[in-house]
This record gives C-alpha cells, structure tokens and sequence, in this order.
C-alpha cells in the first residue's frame, strides 16, 4: 500500500468524535496534521517520494490498531550468552509454556539464568545485541519470531528444521512452546530442531 493511503488511513481512524474530545486524542491529531502540512511541503520542494524504513512502515501499519502501542523490547539473561533466544509471545518462563520452555532448555543442558532470552519488539536492538555479542546460535520460536530474525513472511513450517543466518549467526526457527502446549504433537518437530542447535553449539557432546 503506497505512503499515501497508508496516511490517509491513520486520519480516517482518528478523525472520529471520541478522538476528538479527548486531550491525546487531540494532540494525536495535531501530530498528524503537522505531518500532513510537512508532506505537501516536501511535494511542493519537489521531493514526491519519502524512503522509509521497515520499521517506519509497521508502525505506520499499525498505529490505531489494537495493536498500537507497540510492546517495549524486553530481554533478560547474560547479554554475553552464547544462545539467544527470541520469543515470539513475550511470555519468557512464565505459566505451563515457560514450564515446557525450561525443560527443554534442561534437555539441551541449559539454563534460564545462562541464556539470553528477548521478545520480538525491536529488531533493531536485537541486530544490535547479536553484532556486538555474536553469539553461538539463535533459537527463534514461534512464527513472529522467525520472521522478525529472517526478514521475511515465509510461515514458519516452511523454515523450520534448517539453519539460517542472521548477521553472521546461526538460527534456527521452531515451535513456540504455547503451540506444544496446544499441540503435543509438534514436540517431535521442535526436539528435531533443538537437536540441531546442540550439534552445533556442541551441547549434545554432554550426551557421549
């Protein structure tokens, strides 16, 4: 969808009567038209075409929707870790998911407190952390997730089970553990996956 009508939609959203009256709803409001005056300025110098980021672009998408405001970035672990994990619900270690999350972790000889665990919110920061750190490997879990590491909207099933690289680092995708918990049948899949990450990180040589 072209800038234009990507930005006439946000007006048409909030350009209703209970955005109006509120005070964010005003001040909301006037951002926009203060946006709107400096791109007919720009059309007026000649400038008809904006290049934007992907990230300019999802918020665009997104803003108005339910799925504005978007969720802060949040990580925990060693930022030194050599396995990053990247959650695409957020959830971390909490409920039966993060129960399942540090079993698994447990059968590839891991810890919560010795991996680097991070939501999808900022792939920016993300690209930060692993140029700086290079770690061993990522494990990105969950559909969102491996399409924020992969840059791509490929689904999940087709990326899975194989390597790929992010910034000159492994990854591997798999299954998130809400869909194991929902589908117990996945685990095989995602055992298969996590198998993998151990050859090589050399995680399975604890088995030999």
């Amino acid at each position: 969808m072209p800038l234009a009508r990507r930005f006439l939609n946000i007006m048409d959203h909030f350009n209703g009567k209970a955005v109006q009256t509120s005070g964010c709803g005003q001040g909301l409001v006037q951002t926009l038209n203060a946006l709107s005056q400096f791109l007919k300025f720009q059309k007026r110098l000649g400038n008809n075409a904006m290049i934007l980021g992907q990230e300019a672009f999802r918020i665009i998408d997104t803003w108005g929707t339910p799925s504005w405001p978007p969720p802060s970035f949040a990580a925990q672990g060693p930022e030194d870790a050599s396995v990053v994990l990247v959650d695409s619900e957020g959830s971390f270690f909490e409920g039966e998911p993060g129960t399942l999350l540090v079993k698994m972790l447990a059968a590839m000889h891991l810890a919560p407190s010795g991996v680097y665990i991070c939501n999808t919110a900022d792939n920016t920061v993300l690209t930060r952390h692993l140029s700086a750190h290079k770690p061993n490997v990522v494990v990105a879990f969950g559909e969102k997730a491996c399409q924020m590491v992969k840059g791509t909207h490929e689904p999940l099933a087709k990326v899975r089970g194989h390597f790929f690289q992010c910034h000159g680092v492994p990854v591997m995708a798999t299954h998130h553990p809400v869909s194991l918990v929902k589908n117990p049948a996945l685990k095989r899949q995602a055992w298969d996956d996590l198998k993998q990450v151990m050859a090589c990180t050399g995680l399975d040589s604890h088995d030999s």
